[in-house]
C-alpha cells in the first residue's frame, strides 16, 4: 500500500484572504513575488531595509507616496496598484481630487505645487470645503482623467492575477 504526499506551494493570488491582494501588503507581496525577488532584493533595489519591506508586506506599517513611487517603479505596477487606490470612493469632487492625486502618485504638496496653488487650498478642495475656482478647472481636469482611464481599464496587473 503505497501512501504519496504531494506537497503545494501556494504563491498568494489576487483573490481570497490576507494575501489575497485586498492590502497594501499584500499586493506588495505578489508584485514582489512575480518579480522572483526575496525581501531583501527588493529592499535594495528601493534603497529600504529588509525591516520596512517585511512590515510593509505584513500592514504593520503603510509606505509613503515617496515610498511607493519607488517600490512601483522597481516592481514595475502602477502605484495605484500597490496603494489599493482604486477602493477608495468619489462621491464628491474632493474624493475624485484625492484619488487622482493618489493615482498620480504626489503628496499634496506637490499637487499643489504644479498646480500654483498653495497646499491648504488643495487640502480644502479635497475635503470639500471649497469648490476650485474656474481658472483651476482646467488642471483638475488632466489630473481627474486618469479616473476614466482606470474605469475604462482595470489597475489590475496583468501577471499578479
Amino acid at each position: 500500500m503505497g501512501i504519496s504526499v504531494e506537497h503545494r506551494i501556494s504563491l498568494p493570488t489576487l483573490r481570497g484572504n490576507i494575501l489575497s491582494g485586498d492590502t497594501p501588503g499584500a499586493r506588495l507581496r505578489q508584485a514582489r513575488l512575480a518579480r522572483n525577488m526575496t525581501i531583501k532584493d527588493l529592499a535594495a533595489a528601493a534603497g529600504l531595509s529588509i525591516a520596512t519591506i517585511g512590515n510593509l508586506e505584513s500592514n504593520r506599517t503603510h509606505a509613503s507616496l515617496p515610498h511607493l513611487r519607488i517600490l512601483a517603479k522597481v516592481l514595475g505596477v502602477p502605484i495605484a496598484f500597490l496603494g489599493c487606490f482604486e477602493r477608495l470612493p468619489e462621491n464628491t469632487l474632493g474624493q475624485r481630487i484625492t484619488k487622482a492625486r493618489l493615482y498620480h502618485g504626489l503628496t499634496k504638496k506637490e499637487m499643489a505645487q504644479a498646480m500654483g496653488v498653495n497646499p491648504k487650498t488643495l487640502r480644502g478642495w479635497e475635503n470639500d470645503m471649497h469648490q476650485p475656482p474656474r481658472c483651476y478647472i482646467t488642471a483638475l481636469i488632466r489630473y481627474l482623467a486618469i479616473l476614466v482611464d482606470e474605469t475604462n481599464a482595470n489597475i489590475n496587473t496583468p501577471g499578479l492575477l
